[in-house]
């Protein structure tokens, strides 16, 4: 049986060797190409809301997109999930419980509390949202062959992962170690 060596990841495909640390030049190219990204998907984020036959805006339509996903859950699990406050959670859900998008179930395990729960509508809003994404997609992947796909897939929820993993450090200030991250003169 195959096994992967250290420092390598397991794509399915073939194991990749990657390097004990990644050198100070590379890392960087990788940062600012994850900015040129965050930039570009900016621009075009309204444009890809627009295309949809709602009119949703997008950080609703992120509260739908987890609560079609996920399934029901409380609003304070919501709020958790896409990492935001609370009352702004509970702002934009009574905004899309109005509009028929989501509704409120009681908790089958203690009736006091209430669930989150797409309806209908709001389903067929994140159908129609992931299929645009989905096509946008695979204009963007036109022309790659299957192993680059699944080969960036993999490297990209890697990445997501420990973004996801280091995300309270950046938060903080402090890196991995647990000393404080150097701060820029001013």
């Amino acid at each position: 049986m195959p096994t992967t060596p250290p420092h390598s990841i397991a794509v399915g495909i073939e194991d990749i060797a990657l390097p004990d640390s990644a050198d100070a030049a590379d890392v960087a190219d990788v940062a600012d190409s994850i900015v040129r990204l965050i930039r570009s998907f900016s621009r075009i984020k309204a444009q890809i809301m627009s295309e949809a036959t709602h009119n949703v805006e997008w950080a609703a339509s992120m509260l739908i997109n987890r609560l079609a996903a996920e399934g029901p859950m409380r609003s304070s699990a919501l709020a958790e999930l896409v990492q935001s406050d609370p009352s702004t959670v509970s702002r934009q859900v009574a905004a899309l419980v109005k509009d028929g998008l989501v509704e409120r179930r009681a908790d089958p395990v203690d009736g006091r509390a209430s669930m989150l729960a797409v309806t209908a509508t709001g389903q067929q809003v994140y159908e129609d949202h992931k299929r645009i994404r989905n096509e946008h997609y695979q204009q963007l992947l036109a022309g790659w062959d299957h192993a680059e796909v699944r080969l960036f897939a993999a490297q990209l929820a890697r990445f997501a992962d420990r973004f996801d993993q280091t995300r309270p450090n950046w938060l903080r200030g402090v890196t991995d170690s647990g000393s404080e991250a150097p701060q820029e003169e001013t």
